[in-house]
């Protein structure tokens, strides 16, 4: 039997770096389990990951620092940080716009409009992604990028008005002085607009900020019921009578909850 001789001075060694990064990934996870109970403090979430306090106390200093946890001085406890969220934005901005980039390349393609995909950040609407169609519209409504109060637009307005009453009447409260930017809107004529909305199962935005441009906006949900987005389709007003509305907002929700057979499914619409 060959004997295998093993070079101690090349054999692969674990880093304490990396000790350290998992060691902070773990406390950043326990942090998280407790952010909704009110926090955790240094015992409990040393305790948590079975790490020794002074050992905690270090790498929670330096999540601290670099933003993605909080550290309360009067009542002792952590929290996570607003760079965590961030990061974690990111990361959905782009789940979400390669998961639904299909869609919207085949809504365009169907009726010749242009065509975004927003998500919500915070008390705001983000675009995050447009495609245009073969008679795209002179003035873009929105940029990709861009941000406005959530009701604001026809997209905008889709991410809120079918969410349970009490979530949708804070957003439009914590919003309520920023509306009168756009046309002297009010915060009831917001909740006005959601409750036609609820009726027609989508949003209609006429002339809101371009004059002569007509916008279907249509939440987008999950496999599990979620809303997690809103795609728009943006006209001129000649393009977007009622019932050419209505197939746009029904080809949307087809593309967006199967866009596996949608290519298929779409040839029947007469758009």
């Amino acid at each position: 039997m060959k004997e295998t001789f093993i070079n101690s001075e090349t054999t692969p060694k674990p880093y304490a770096g990396a000790q350290s990064v998992h060691r902070a990934v773990a406390l950043l996870r326990s942090v998280a389990k407790y952010n909704e109970k009110g926090g955790g403090n240094l015992s409990k979430l040393a305790r948590e990951v079975e790490l020794h306090v002074a050992t905690a106390h270090r790498l929670l200093t330096v999540l601290v620092s670099e933003g993605l946890i909080t550290f309360d001085p009067f009542s002792k406890v952590y929290h996570l940080g607003i760079e965590l969220f961030s990061l974690g934005s990111a990361a959905y901005q782009f789940s979400i716009k390669d998961r639904y980039r299909h869609g919207l390349e085949l809504i365009a393609q169907h009726t010749d409009d242009t065509v975004f995909l927003l998500i919500r950040s915070g008390n705001d609407v983000m675009c995050i992604d447009r495609v245009e169609g073969k008679f795209p519209i002179r003035t873009m409504t929105i940029d990709i990028g861009a941000r406005r109060p959530l009701g604001i637009g026809a997209g905008s307005l889709s991410l809120i008005a079918f969410l349970p009453d009490g979530q949708f009447e804070n957003i439009v409260n914590a919003n309520e002085r920023r509306y009168p930017q756009y046309k002297d809107l009010t915060a009831d004529d917001i909740r006005s607009l959601a409750k036609k909305a609820r009726k027609l199962g989508y949003v209609v935005s006429k002339g809101l900020f371009h004059e002569e441009v007509t916008s279907v906006g249509v939440p987008v949900f999950d496999k599990h019921k979620e809303l997690v987005a809103a795609i728009t389709v943006s006209a001129i007003n000649e393009r977007m009578g009622t019932e050419r509305r209505d197939q746009i907002a029904s080809l949307v929700k087809e593309i967006s909850s199967e866009l596996s057979t949608a290519s298929r499914e779409i040839k029947r619409l007469s758009l």
